[in-house]
């Protein structure tokens, strides 16, 4: 049996960035979706689950944050990794854990493949646990069963 390819979502507003995107993780084995801005990503993300949003910071209509904290409170989407691309030089301050990874541009197709794997490889390991707000709960149990 061939197993199902992971699908990703890009949400940028740079149509030809979101093309060679998509062309690239295609290429990598990939199924992806194309969505101009957060609004359009949400549409998309109520017809069917992704395994990981791929996501421009700066976007008309709802940008990459308000995407991201509109998944992380849908339990839904909420476990669903959410990478941010930016060419801003540093991040506005986010909620803790409302990006599974940043990638700043320009970035190599290498670094951009190595991110999504390990992200993807990370959402399989272990439920996150969140608080109302949709921001991720930090305590973890140990092998000893306390909280840390």
């Amino acid at each position: 049996m061939v197993p199902a390819k992971q699908s990703i979502l890009i949400v940028d507003d740079e149509f030809g960035l979101a093309e060679m995107l998509r062309e690239m993780l295609r290429e990598s084995g990939f199924e992806v979706t194309l969505a101009i801005n957060g609004r359009l990503a949400l549409d998309i993300l109520e017809e069917g689950k992704v395994d990981l949003v791929l996501t421009d910071m700066m976007m008309p209509v709802m940008d990459g944050a308000e995407l991201a904290a509109a998944m992380r409170r849908d339990h839904k989407h909420r476990d669903t990794p959410i990478v941010m691309m930016t060419s801003l030089p540093t991040a506005r301050p986010q909620p803790k854990g409302l990006f599974d990874a940043v990638l700043r541009k320009p970035f190599t197709p290498e670094l951009l493949l190595e991110t999504l794997r390990r992200c993807l490889a990370n959402a399989d390991e272990a439920p996150t646990e969140w608080n109302p707000s949709g921001e991720r709960n930090e305590q973890r149990e140990s092998s000893d069963g306390l909280e840390r």
